[in-house]
């Protein structure tokens, strides 16, 4: 079955890989850093730019095999179905088409895990279910050729399920938040992808194996350092990557932010689709929850008021709006984030304004 809006973007699953790091603990605020990535000059779609872990959607990632796979290490069936119980926003890329398909909840998961193993041969597994555990952290998979089944998964001469079944292990979908779903601007037409984050936290930092032609290199780096680098043009990070940065930048504590990824995990996530509009000094993308933001976006069409506002500065414009939520650029490395509204989905303020951390 071809789904709804296969003809305009590609479905996609990205993993956000924080990691403790003992080694800086006295000398850091942050008790924890951040895994990205340079994509490599010749990738089609944003070369050269800093990213986090992950890829499209492959049809390995959906098949019902995977639900024998568990039930074969004794993984109850409610164990599975938790992880489709969210009460909140359900962008379309998390329907599940069909009953031959495994629930898209599940699949997502798999495929940001396969992902971040083809890319930098981080196999995130999980030996047994600890429900009751008050923190969940992942594991990294250690002492097997990492290299030899990255190149086979990458080139498609064996699926990831067959990894797991060879090494004996489970991939840990089970302790992966859901975190935030984002959707590439429509003037970018043929380069589009709907995108499910998720949150991996691990209490220490796994080796790491860069895939030759998709890594240029990796960093980790807290999501200050990493900002600051971007703002000095020393890299530069995609939009999705400034924000989330930027909203984890403002929590320094690795437990106290698992202890909220834990609460948050099943209040869904709103589709964040920026519209753009020009101003005098800039461009703006506006995002849901602002005033600019179009009522009842299709998120194909392209903005007819994008240039409404153009005479105006980006200060003028966002005063003359109540509810913002919104990104203005002045160029491809400067952004400056605003949000006076409740975060969306409960989810970290964009400005730091997170009065519910006293209870954690």
């Amino acid at each position: 079955m071809i789904r709804k809006f296969a003809k305009y973007w590609r479905d996609s699953a990205s993993l956000l890989i924080l990691a403790r790091d003992r080694s800086t603990m006295h000398q850091e605020k942050y008790n924890y850093k951040v895994l990205v990535f340079k994509r490599t000059a010749k990738m089609a779609f944003m070369p050269n730019s800093i990213v986090f872990p992950g890829g499209g959607f492959d049809k390995q990632d959906a098949s019902l095999q995977w639900e024998s796979f568990f039930r074969n290490r004794n993984i109850p069936d409610s164990a599975l179905k938790s992880l489709t119980e969210v009460d909140g926003s359900r962008p379309y890329i998390f329907h599940t088409e069909s009953t031959d398909l495994l629930d898209r909840n599940i699949s997502l998961r798999l495929c940001a895990l396969r992902e971040a193993f083809e890319e930098l041969g981080v196999l995130l597994v999980v030996n047994e279910l600890k429900q009751k555990q008050e923190l969940h952290y992942s594991k990294w998979q250690k002492s097997f050729d990492v290299e030899l089944w990255q190149q086979k998964i990458h080139n498609g001469d064996a699926l990831f399920q067959e990894l797991h079944t060879a090494l004996g292990t489970m991939p840990d979908v089970f302790n992966l938040y859901e975190w935030s779903c984002w959707l590439t601007p429509a003037m970018f037409r043929k380069r589009r992808f709907e995108t499910a984050f998720y949150l991996a936290i691990l209490d220490e930092m796994p080796d790491i194996h860069p895939e030759r032609h998709e890594v240029q290199e990796y960093y980790w780096d807290t999501p200050a350092s990493l900002l600051q680098a971007h703002r000095e043009e020393k890299i530069w990070l995609a939009p999705p990557q400034t924000y989330e940065l930027t909203r984890l930048s403002y929590v320094h504590d690795i437990d106290q932010l698992a202890r909220f990824a834990a609460k948050r995990n099943r209040k869904g996530s709103t589709l964040l689709c920026p519209v753009q509009y020009n101003a005098a000094d800039g461009v703006i993308f506006v995002l849901p929850g602002d005033d600019l933001y179009p009522s009842r976006y299709d998120y194909i069409s392209d903005n007819p008021d994008l240039d409404k506002y153009g005479d105006l500065t980006q200060e003028v414009i966002r005063k003359q709006s109540k509810r913002l939520h919104r990104v203005e650029h002045k160029d491809l490395h400067h952004q400056a984030f605003f949000l006076n509204i409740h975060p969306l989905d409960d989810h970290l303020h964009l400005q730091g304004e997170n009065d519910f951390f006293k209870h954690f």
